[in-house]
């Protein structure tokens, strides 16, 4: 089996970089003996990787420099590389829904691809993954969801319907049994989708599934969670 971790020189030419190690590795494929090398550093928090095979296939980790529509620059090994972002490429967390503005300047980043047979230091990725924002996002379902358990612990009831009549403070909730309320959205109220992330209540569309909780005053509802569990992310 081929060694994973290979850096072509023939594509990218040398990388002058200092503190870098190389280790000369030999292994067998089926079709007979391949060079390979591995660039590894001393270790950090986020270490910077470059991995590349003898087909162009490549591995990279590293910092955004700049971000832009359809294309990111990332300071890695060898320089900054500028890293093609097509509509066939994955972008994760799924919760960035492939916008690629939702990344920030600084946020360590991996990606994978191809080496472009074009333009130097180039990669045209089918994978992007920012680790920087993934952490975020983790830590606002975590807190929005431990908000929420404080607030359902104290709130008298749920209501489950859809929305429709949308404005920018209310809504009106049609539960299945055909029970309409309407829902006043304050500035503290806690919105969210499914994946328990922050979200507008302008993002909410008529007929989308609603849980919402609060108090019910003569069928007005004083929400003070509102979850679209239509919208994922």
């Amino acid at each position: 089996m081929m060694k994973k971790i290979a850096l072509t020189f023939g594509a990218l030419g040398l990388l002058s970089v200092a503190g870098v190690a190389f280790a000369q590795t030999t292994s067998t494929t089926d079709t007979g003996t391949v060079q390979s090398t591995t660039v590894t550093s001393s270790p950090q928090t986020h270490p910077m990787i470059l991995e590349v095979g003898s087909a162009g296939r490549v591995l990279m980790r590293g910092t955004i420099a700049s971000v832009s529509s359809g294309v990111l620059t990332i300071n890695s090994w060898g320089g900054t590389w500028t890293v093609n972002v097509g509509s066939g490429t994955r972008v994760l967390p799924l919760s960035a829904n492939n916008d690629l503005t939702q990344f920030k300047n600084g946020d360590f980043v991996g990606v994978e691809g191809t080496v472009s047979q074009t333009a130097s230091f180039t990669v045209d990725a089918t994978l992007v993954r920012d680790w920087t924002y993934r952490t975020a996002v983790t830590q606002e379902q975590k807190q929005n969801i431990q908000s929420a358990r404080g607030i359902r612990n104290s709130s008298p009831r749920d209501y489950i319907g859809t929305a429709s009549n949308l404005n920018g403070t209310s809504f009106t909730l049609t539960t299945a049994n055909g029970t309409s309320y309407t829902v006043n959205v304050a500035s503290g109220t806690e919105v969210v989708n499914r994946n328990w992330l922050t979200l507008s209540l302008s993002s909410i569309n008529s007929g989308d599934n609603v849980r919402v909780y609060g108090v019910n005053a003569s069928g007005t509802v004083a929400a003070q969670i509102v979850r679209d569990v239509t919208i994922t992310h």
